[in-house]
């Protein structure tokens, strides 16, 4: 997938002339002269203290390196010139071992953050000037309008970012070679104008000059600290487990603990280290912010400042929201085949509601803390706004117009992901941006009647039961009563379905906590403290409750909802009051068959949960997981057979459709943690049928109330 990178640093000259008469974002940007855009005054005092304080953090492992050597030395002399020469007895070998394993144990460990290799992130997409000649020479001119040299590589990736770094190695903190990297859901949701800006921005950065490299300097030891300060790994956990572990013997746990001790100690030091450094730069960081900052407004303007900041904000909302989609779409073995655009769709899809949430997170963002590595958003845009600049370069169609094939580099940037994930895929599995954003979405047009028939008062869960619409109080209504009752419970019902869902979420996490309480598995809770089995218990019954004010309220609204659906149904001419029924008795066995399906989805996720908590040396919890595991296998394949009995309008039956949403079913095999996570969209499918089949009854019922003029929940039309 990778491909061979070449420098950019050739003339384009050439392209510029002989492209002059073409009208395209990328043609203007290499028009831009070289050194066309002016560099801030220098600040000899910034300069100085930003290299003082590189310094410093160089110090820093230097300080640590003199701590390993220290402790080497002092194992040295204990041996050499303290350690015990009488005649031998167990004192004396306690004396010679205990010493040089503690001693021993601490230099290996802090030797290890030295050399052990760092995990490395996937690699982007590589762009040689040969893939894309356009947007190449675009780059090109404007680091050289910038007047810095132009980055050796292009990368694209598949995040909402942008940023210019060093090559690895002396070639790039030496010899100055950069390399540029673009989230192509950037590309997707900006227009020319804005990535553009985004660019200069990065490479205002390298403006900067010396100044760079004394911040990647002070960025590479602040990192190394903090890993070193703040990480235990596998290491940590064995010399606990052997520290715990009675078996091993009293003195050999006494000397795990001492050198846990030890290793607390030094990693103090090392948090005190990091510390030290952290404070020293962050200032110097943010001043390097507001200078890059100073880049971009030259460049495309003040104005538009504050819109490209909107933007990123949004673009990196879409994108956590494609990528929860994209996973919850790959448990049925799917993926979205282009996952920039597919952003860029998402973005497109907000609601002014949506643009202003964001927009209130931008303004409430005008406070700058001294240990901030950036200025506040308010600030920034005040600072870039304070220039007034005009703007070189203000060309607002599309950023995708900048290359001169966005859909192939698209498809393979997601696709380069994909394989770094090692996730299998192929073209009959993977699903276009619309199919992926409307996944748990009824059709627009249903939608709108679903609106327009509810009201916003009926969810998913819990579900209706077409049975409660035959039995008082509900049976009591006419067709007119049921629609002004449901009206007169709406104002209690503002916000009732996000709170029960809540609820169900906070029952699922709770159920997994009883259940180790049970098991008698020794664990902490989120805020690192003990927990309370009985306190547990008690909320866990109180989430499950059907008697709380929130499930009272639910249950009358489904119930008169059911009559209201009841009377629709009979105004039916004979043919679709067949169908409606028909459909009526798929929905009553829908609700009548949750009750099963819920508690065996709940044992499968608690079975999840132990299983990705368990350690390997924990036999009696492994031997609990492999039982529940076989048990939902077991249940599962029940309930499916079941289900076959069940035959849907139209279709396949209820088991044949569920296993059907089960993508990677025959990948389980013999597994049964496997087989849960292959089986994990069932719930999602079950639900999804149960709502679209809700759905469409409520749009023949709502055209039957339209006939017969029964006025609706909602009155008035809101205001557009």
């Amino acid at each position: 997938m990778e491909v061979e990178s070449m420098s950019l640093a050739a003339p384009v000259s050439a392209a510029v002339s002989s492209s002059a008469n073409d009208d395209t974002p990328a043609h203007s940007l290499q028009r831009l002269a070289p050194g066309s855009v002016p560099r801030p005054p220098t600040k000899p005092l910034y300069t100085f203290l930003l290299w003082l304080v590189a310094l410093l953090s160089g110090l820093m492992p230097l300080l640590y390196l003199g701590l390993i050597v220290g402790l080497a030395s002092l194992g040295y002399h204990y041996y050499a010139d303290w350690a015990p020469r009488e005649r031998f007895n167990l004192f004396v070998a306690l004396a010679w071992i205990m010493p040089g394993f503690a001693m021993g144990v601490m230099i290996l460990f802090m030797l290890k953050p030295l050399f052990a290799p760092r995990a490395q992130a996937p690699d982007a997409v590589a762009l040689s000037p040969d893939d894309d000649m356009q947007f190449t020479g675009a780059v090109q001119a404007l680091s050289q309008a910038i007047g810095i040299r132009p980055p050796h590589q292009i990368r694209l990736s598949h995040q909402a970012n942008a940023w210019v770094q060093f090559s690895p190695g002396l070639a790039g903190l030496v010899g100055g070679h950069k390399t540029l990297t673009i989230g192509l859901p950037l590309v997707a949701g900006m227009s020319a104008r804005q990535l553009v800006g985004v660019l200069a921005h990065e490479f205002g950065h390298f403006a900067q000059q010396g100044g760079m490299r004394a911040a990647v300097l002070i960025h590479g030891v602040n990192r190394w600290l903090e890993s070193r300060a703040y990480h235990p790994d596998a290491w940590d956990e064995r010399l606990r487990r052997w520290a715990a572990d009675e078996n091993n013997g009293g003195y050999a746990q006494l000397t795990c603990a001492f050198t846990l001790w030890c290793l607390w100690l030094t990693r103090m030091l090392m948090r005190g280290l990091f510390q030290v450094s952290f404070r020293m730069s962050q200032r110097l960081s943010q001043e390097m912010e507001f200078d890059a900052d100073r880049y971009e407004a030259i460049v495309v303007g003040s104005d538009g400042f504050a819109d490209t900041a909107l933007r990123l904000r949004a673009l990196a909302l879409s994108l956590h929201e494609v990528d929860q989609l994209n996973r919850k779409i790959w448990r049925e073995g799917k993926l979205v085949g282009d996952l920039p655009a597919t952003v860029g769709l998402r973005l497109a899809q907000w609601t002014d509601d949506d643009w202003r949430r964001v927009a209130e997170q931008l303004d409430a963002d005008d406070e700058t803390r001294y240990w901030d590595s950036h200025p506040a958003d308010q600030a920034r845009i005040a600072n870039a706004q304070a220039l007034r600049a005009a703007g070189l370069f203000r060309d607002e169609r599309p950023a995708s117009t900048l290359f001169a094939d966005f859909p192939a580099l698209c498809r393979r940037v997601t696709e380069h992901f994909y394989r770094g994930l090692e996730l299998e895929f192929g073209p009959r599995n993977l699903v276009d941006g619309a199919q992926l954003l409307g996944l748990g979405r009824l059709p627009e047009p249903l939608a709108r009647v679903w609106d327009a028939y509810t009201n916003g008062m009926v969810g998913v869960c819990p579900l209706l039961d077409p049975a409660e619409g035959s039995r008082l109080p509900a049976s009591a209504f006419d067709w007119q009563g049921c629609v002004d009752e449901l009206r007169r419970l709406g104002p209690d019902a503002s916000g009732l379905w996000q709170r029960l869902e809540r609820r169900r979420e906070k029952a699922g996490q709770l159920s997994l906590w009883v259940a180790l309480i049970d098991l008698q598995v020794d664990f902490l809770m989120p805020d690192g403290s003990l927990p309370d089995g009985a306190r547990l218990r008690e909320d866990h019954a109180a989430c499950v409750a059907d008697d709380t004010p929130d499930r009272k309220l639910a249950a009358r609204i489904l119930a008169v909802s059911a009559r209201r659906l009841q009377h629709g149904i009979a105004a039916l001419d004979e043919s679709a009051h067949n169908d409606a029924q028909a459909r009526l008795g798929v929905l009553q066995q829908l609700h009548d068959v949750w009750p099963r399906l819920q508690r065996v989805f709940n044992e499968g996720r608690v079975c999840l949960w132990l299983h990705g908590g368990m350690r390997g040396d924990d036999a009696s919890l492994r031997q609990h997981v492999s039982r529940l595991g076989a048990r939902y296998r077991e249940q599962t394949l029940q309930l499916l057979a079941d289900l076959d009995g069940i035959q849907l309008r139209d279709g396949p039956s209820l088991g044949q459709h569920l296993r059907a949403r089960c993508g990677r079913l025959s990948s389980a095999g013999g597994d049964d943690i496997q087989f849960i996570q292959v089986t994990s969209p069932l719930e999602d499918a079950f639900l999804e049928l149960y709502q679209s089949t809700l759905a469409e009854l409520a749009a023949t019922a709502h055209a039957a109330e339209q006939r017969h003029g029964i006025r609706p929940i909602r009155l008035l039309k809101r205001a557009v």
